[in-house]
């Protein structure tokens, strides 16, 4: 009887931990980090011309500048700019239901991060590291730090909750996918808008 219990428990055990969903991490720094390339056959100044008009529009339509009370509209503070490469911070919105239980007050996390486009002859490299989260504090008894590194999320405790499984970590995925889809998309087949820089 014994015997059976104790693999019922190893059992439960195993199908838990492996049920849960991770943010991908660099092995070296243990930072959460998406990495992406892409082979375009478009001249390295094309694609850098490119790149730079995406940068300039994504910023005017993130939330990085709502978030940040940031009073120069549509000119990013934090881009920089070298031969071979164009990074920037941006930034989204991820929501989940607190911890009230009635799912119906909702929090918003803000999410910073920096996108470096490093340029090859034959394509590209697109790599999102540095991701912070800010936090509002809706709960007086919260002892969450207002910043935190997102790779918080992947710690034990924290990753085997619910909200963090059904919410963040779905959320933050989509919001990546989503920029990437749209730069590569404005790389391949350039601006649809008009450039302003």
């Amino acid at each position: 009887m014994k015997r059976v219990f104790l693999l019922l428990a190893l059992l439960y055990l195993q199908l838990s931990v492996t049920g849960q969903v991770f943010f991908p991490v660099d092995a070296s720094s243990g930072k959460v980090y998406y990495h992406k390339t892409e082979e375009i056959a478009l001249s390295k100044t094309e694609k850098y011309n490119r790149v730079k008009t995406w940068f300039m529009n994504y910023y005017k339509t993130s939330k990085f500048e709502d978030h940040f009370r940031i009073v120069k509209k549509g000119k990013p503070l934090q881009m920089i700019e070298t031969a071979n490469s164009i990074t920037g911070k941006y930034g989204f919105y991820v929501m989940h239901p607190t911890d009230d239980r009635s799912g119906l007050v909702m929090e918003q996390i803000f999410v910073m991060f920096t996108m470096t486009i490093k340029f090859t002859s034959s394509g590209y490299e697109n790599l999102i590291t540095d991701m912070i989260c800010f936090t509002s504090q809706t709960n007086s008894g919260s002892m969450r730090p207002s910043q935190f590194g997102l790779e918080a999320y992947n710690e034990r405790q924290l990753n085997r909750l619910d909200y963090v499984q059904q919410y963040i970590i779905p959320q933050v995925n989509n919001s990546i996918q989503k920029v990437q889809i749209e730069l590569a998309r404005n790389i391949r087949y350039g601006n649809l808008t008009e450039a302003t820089w």
